[in-house]
């Protein structure tokens, strides 16, 4: 991916729809797949996916008249952009930063530590 974008919680939700399909989704389809509390007109969601297509985080296919949206980089792939970011904008890049805030903030088990100790004997 040439330049990553960081996604709003609105372009979240829809993007957590398209992830979740099997197969590119349509306007529709996301529509429906919207929680109750969502009640976004199809111009709304239309918007969102235009400017997740801008991020390159989603392709459109046309097929008759709808277009079929699906991801250009998975879930997981996007987690370790977000980590990224996040590292470098809290931390100035530093991963060791990072592992000693949450050690001295508390926030790590003894089970999250030992799989640590593990992960990075590997």
């Amino acid at each position: 991916m040439e330049k990553w974008q960081r996604m709003s919680e609105a372009e979240k939700q829809i993007m957590d729809i398209i992830w979740a399909s099997d197969r590119p989704v349509t306007t529709a389809q996301i529509i429906a797949r919207l929680p109750e509390d969502k009640a976004w007109k199809q111009n709304t969601v239309i918007t969102f996916l235009a400017r997740l297509m801008e991020k390159g985080l989603v392709s459109a296919t046309r097929v008759g008249k709808a277009n079929h949206y699906q991801p250009r980089m998975s879930e997981q792939e996007y987690r370790y952009c977000e980590t990224r970011q996040f590292i470098q904008d809290v931390h100035n890049g530093s991963v060791t930063g990072l592992i000693s805030a949450l050690c001295e903030s508390g926030d790590l088990t003894k089970e999250d530590i030992e799989a640590l100790m593990k992960r990075l004997k590997e």
